[in-house]
């Protein structure tokens, strides 16, 4: 076996300073060097010491993502995997909702995610068999009212996702969808997301609530060889809430 096959795989995952980011970041990092980038680097400090090295990043800051992607590859080496997790919730109606707040959530879950794509698509980035993931919702294909800007930014990524498997192939991409989490997206929305919120959400999920190690699980399963024939889907990981 030649160094190049010894050598650990190279993972990069974007908005990994919390929720499914942060989770992906720390199990992966167990078998893979894991590049992690985030606005909020107080945060990836604390995760640094599992060898998972840390790149700020404010993804709002399109023109920046390259060169920081070229630096990463350049120290690490090319990527095997590339997981894009930033992402930002709007609850509002839109009768009232801001044109600057309705191009923030479109610029952060979708925009950055194709400039992200856009990078993983050249051979200098990512090898021959690298994964894309996207993580979108189950909004993207199931909208809700007040949230209707993050939906067609969801919507957005389950395009992405198999427009970037048609034309990259043998590389693949693909989506997962969860559900409500337990994140501090939906905690920061106490007055929604409340205890009798969760109940019923329960009662409607023939498998249970879903939560972050099951979305984690699910992207480790789809990274591994057990899944390379599968590409340009967007899994759901809802417990079946939306069936």
């Amino acid at each position: 076996m030649s160094e190049i096959e010894r050598a650990p795989r190279h993972v990069l995952i974007v908005g990994a300073s919390s929720g499914i980011g942060l989770a992906l970041a720390q199990k992966l990092s167990q078998a893979a060097h894991v590049s992690a980038m985030a606005r909020r680097t107080d945060r990836l400090a604390e995760i640094a010491h599992m060898g998972i090295t840390p790149v700020a990043c404010d993804v709002s800051q399109l023109d920046s993502i390259p060169a920081l992607v070229d630096e990463v590859v350049a120290v690490h080496g090319k990527l095997d995997a590339l997981i894009y997790c930033a992402g930002k919730q709007l609850i509002k109606p839109m009768r009232i909702t801001k044109i600057d707040e309705i191009e923030e959530i479109v610029r952060v879950n979708l925009t950055a995610a194709v400039v992200f794509a856009k990078l993983f698509a050249s051979a200098k980035i990512a090898n021959s068999n690298a994964a894309f993931c996207a993580i979108s919702s189950i909004a993207g294909h199931r909208p809700e009212p007040a949230i209707i800007p993050y939906s067609v930014s969801k919507a957005g990524l389950d395009a992405l996702v198999k427009g970037l498997a048609r034309e990259c192939g043998p590389k693949r991409a693909f989506a997962i969808a969860p559900g409500w989490l337990d994140t501090e997206m939906t905690q920061s929305y106490p007055q929604i997301y409340n205890a009798g919120f969760q109940e019923e959400l329960a009662r409607k999920s023939p498998a249970g609530l879903a939560n972050i190690d099951s979305v984690v699980d699910m992207v480790e399963y789809l990274l591994s060889p057990k899944a390379s024939h599968i590409t340009g889907m967007s899994i759901a990981v809802d417990g079946g809430a939306s069936l």
